[in-house]
This record gives C-alpha cells, sequence and structure tokens, in this order.
C-alpha cells in the first residue's frame, strides 16, 4: 500500500505542475525519497543537440555527458542503447553484465564513475513519432537496490516524463498518422524488406501497376519522394514496425 500511495501522491502533485522549475524540484524530490541523489530526464538526441521541442534535464555532475555520442549524432553510451530495447525499467548492474561492452563503452562508464555515477535505474520511454526517451535515477553508491525500488522507479520514471512532455508543449501536438488502407501498408512493408514492385506484385498475387498505384498513393499520404524517406516516416509513425516475421496486417 506505502509502494501504491507513494506513485498516486506524486503523480497527484506533478499532474498540477506548470514550469520547467516545478517540474525540476518535483522530480529532484522523488528521487531522494527513492534513494537517488542523481536524476536525468532526456531525449537522447538532446545530447548532440539542443531544441525547446526535446526535453533534457539532469542535475548530474558536469561533464558526465561529453562522450555519449560518436561520430554523426550516434548514441553510443551503454545504457542509453540498452534502453532503445527494453520497455520496462532495469538495473544498469543487472544488464551490463549481460552485455558485451566496446572499448568506448568501457571508457564512457569509467568516465561515469569517476564523475560519481556508480550504480542506477533507466526507464525507456519510447513514444512513436518522438525521438527515443529515458529517465535515469543514479547514485554514488554501489549498495543493493531492492526490486521494489526498481518498480516504484519505474512507475514515478513514466509519470515524471509525461509531465516534461505536457510542460514543454509536445503532448498536446497533434500527431499526423495518415489513414493508410491494408493494401497500400502491406506494399511500404515489403518496400521497408528491399522488395521492387515487380517482387511485391509476385508476392500479393496482384498486377504491377496496381502496386505501382498503391507506391503513389503511400508516397502522397506520407508527403515523401524517395522510397526511403516512405520507410522512415512508416516506422517513425508506426505504420509499420521492425519485426521481419509478422507484417502489420491481416
Amino acid at each position: 500500500m506505502r509502494r501504491l500511495r507513494l506513485i498516486r501522491d506524486f503523480r497527484d502533485v506533478i499532474e498540477s505542475v506548470t514550469t520547467e522549475i516545478e517540474l525540476v524540484l518535483q522530480i529532484e524530490a522523488i528521487a531522494k525519497e527513492l534513494g537517488f541523489e542523481f536524476v536525468a530526464l532526456l531525449h537522447s538526441a538532446s545530447l548532440f543537440r539542443r531544441s525547446p521541442m526535446l526535453i533534457r534535464y539532469d542535475n548530474y555532475p558536469p561533464g558526465w555527458d561529453t562522450r555519449l555520442v560518436g561520430r554523426g549524432g550516434r548514441i553510443i553510451d551503454p545504457i542509453l542503447a540498452i534502453a532503445r530495447r527494453r520497455v520496462s525499467g532495469f538495473l544498469w548492474a543487472d544488464v551490463l553484465v549481460q552485455t558485451k561492452l566496446t572499448h568506448h563503452q568501457l571508457a564512457i562508464l569509467g568516465l561515469a564513475g569517476r564523475h560519481g555515477i556508480r550504480q542506477g535505474i533507466t526507464v525507456p520511454v519510447n513514444v512513436p513519432g518522438e525521438p527515443e526517451g529515458s529517465v535515469n535515477f543514479a547514485t554514488r553508491r554501489l549498495s543493493h537496490i531492492t526490486p521494489e525500488r526498481i518498480l516504484l522507479a519505474d512507475a514515478v520514471g513514466r509519470i515524471a516524463f509525461d509531465a516534461a512532455r505536457r510542460v514543454i508543449g509536445i503532448a498536446g501536438l497533434p500527431g499526423f498518422t495518415p489513414h493508410v488502407g491494408n493494401r497500400v501498408r502491406e506494399c511500404i512493408y515489403w518496400i521497408a524488406h528491399g522488395k521492387t514492385d515487380q517482387d511485391i506484385a509476385d508476392i500479393l498475387g496482384i498486377g504491377l501497376e496496381t502496386v505501382r498505384t498503391y507506391v503513389k498513393s503511400a508516397f502522397r499520404l506520407f508527403n515523401v519522394i524517395t522510397r526511403g524517406q516512405l520507410v522512415h516516416e512508416a516506422l517513425r509513425l508506426g505504420v509499420i514496425d521492425f519485426l521481419p516475421s509478422i507484417p502489420p496486417f491481416g
């Protein structure tokens, strides 16, 4: 019951905040209550470019983020890389022992340790159509973090990130997801798998010109001019997904 009360009380308070300052105060307070000195809410893209439409707040020691981004804006931080493939909060120690780390990633962990960031929990928060995000709770201590604290961090992290989206103004933005018929979606799916129009016609058992009509319709719906742009937008908006063996149509 205490866990539910803590989550409910935090939700009630943070849903009433209207400024970034209020938001930060509440997030820092809940982090301390959970036993963490440091907290970071961010869209990963904010590590290499600043924008009022990207979430970026942290009270980590200065310089902690100097090596998290590689060439071309590629996120090489091991924790954020793992968060891309997770849907629930995780303890860093639990996932790092199961992960083969590169030389650069080991260097990042070493740098974090020198800054006093030694243990923590990351909560992935990925909203279709938005940059990948996360909430990270960290501590200098290496003491045991209980499963209860991981569950609490997961719940309050998601609530906090949603509040941050509302405060900076992206939660209420109208989403553009065109109405896509099944055949058009099928064509986009197979384009994403490298198929030509003739390949798609053979797979679906329809005429080549019919496929070309569907593809032209997809270009128009997504306001794009190349097949690469079409696939990018369809993935970004969740019209198709990354699963190679489960076509997103029935």
